[in-house]
């Protein structure tokens, strides 16, 4: 991959491509997931990242995932199944179901209240999923320009408080400011936070999407994410505080 991705992110001319993870599959043959984007944009407080997704099975051969519409990801975040790791695999949904689906093939049938939903659709609900409850990011390391683009700050140097919660951000919150907010303002007990003093590093995990880490280190002020696991939602999380 140290080389693919490279090859990939100039293909696709993208200015940023990075491993984003990988999505575990029943049969072994595992989701390595890319996750590349140009640019960013400010819209109030709210930020807008155009993000591109690739997957590979072998590292070496990327292939897009294409974006999926709001009734298909409707549908697909009905399945509780683990993905198959056959990209050509289908999935019948009956819209009716409360959140479970027979993993067969079948033709979509409106009559019938039945839907396809194709194993590549899956994958990019559930790097959606995954990504709306987590892509954390430091507060304060990126602002707006004066063209409503986000870009990284110049200035920051550091957090203040890396051991706490609100020092961190969504992605999509990344021009939060000020104290209080932050993670803080999520599920209680949806987040796991360690931080080492001495070596000046911490990590958080989550515990509503289990196989989700993140670090910063205040020394270097370096930063990322990856993510290893089924995709799917921890439920009991209720249970579990």
């Amino acid at each position: 991959m140290d080389h693919s991705i490279p090859i990939k992110r100039s293909e696709a001319g993208l200015k940023s491509l990075v491993l984003w993870g990988r999505l575990l599959a029943r049969n072994g043959k595992d989701y390595l997931i890319a996750e590349g984007y140009n640019n960013a944009t400010a819209k109030g407080k709210a930020v807008s990242f155009e993000a591109k997704f690739y997957f590979s099975q072998d590292g070496a051969k990327w292939a897009d995932l294409p974006t999926v519409d709001a009734d298909t990801a409707a549908r697909a975040v009905k399945l509780r199944l683990q993905l198959s790791g056959d990209p050509a695999f289908q999935y019948t949904v009956d819209d009716a179901a409360a959140g479970t689906a027979a993993p067969e093939p079948a033709a979509d049938s409106e009559d019938s209240g039945k839907y396809v939903v194709t194993e590549v659709q899956r994958l990019w609900c559930t790097i959606d999923s995954v990504n709306n409850a987590t892509a954390v990011q430091p507060k304060g390391y990126f602002i707006a320009n004066a063209h409503n683009q986000v870009v990284p700050n110049r200035l920051f140097s550091g957090l203040e408080y890396p051991d706490k919660l609100e020092s961190y951000v969504h992605r999509s919150a990344a021009l939060e400011e000020g104290k209080g907010g932050g993670l803080a303002g999520d599920v209680r007990g949806s987040w796991s936070l360690h931080y080492d003093s001495f070596k000046g590093v911490a990590v958080l995990r989550s515990l509503l999407f289990p196989g989700y880490c993140f670090y910063y280190s205040s020394h270097d002020l370096t930063w990322g994410s990856l993510y290893v696991g089924h995709g799917l939602q921890n439920n009991d999380l209720v249970f579990m505080l």
